[in-house]
């Protein structure tokens, strides 16, 4: 079954609040307690892990779009332009 391009929009904004989601909780555990607060380093790394999983799919998120985009189109507008 072939899913539309707002299906997969929706799956994608899903997969990115469940990052965020999954962050927050992460950096809410690791900052409720004064004794084993989280180091800068596992928040950075926190962070740098949320910032690679979401730059994955906004990247995939991209190149498609990029590939429904008429080229055709678009060269033969620019030719009527410069005329």
């Amino acid at each position: 079954m072939k899913i539309t391009h707002q299906e997969q929009m929706e799956f994608e904004i899903a997969r990115i609040s469940q990052y965020i989601r999954e962050f927050k909780e992460k950096f809410a555990s690791g900052t409720s307690d004064s004794e084993n607060f989280i180091t800068i380093t596992q928040i950075e790394m926190l962070w740098r892990e949320l910032r690679n999983d979401t730059n994955e799919i906004y990247s995939d998120m991209l190149d498609r779009l990029m590939s429904e985009v008429s080229e055709s189109d678009l060269i033969r507008k620019k030719k009527i332009l410069q005329t």
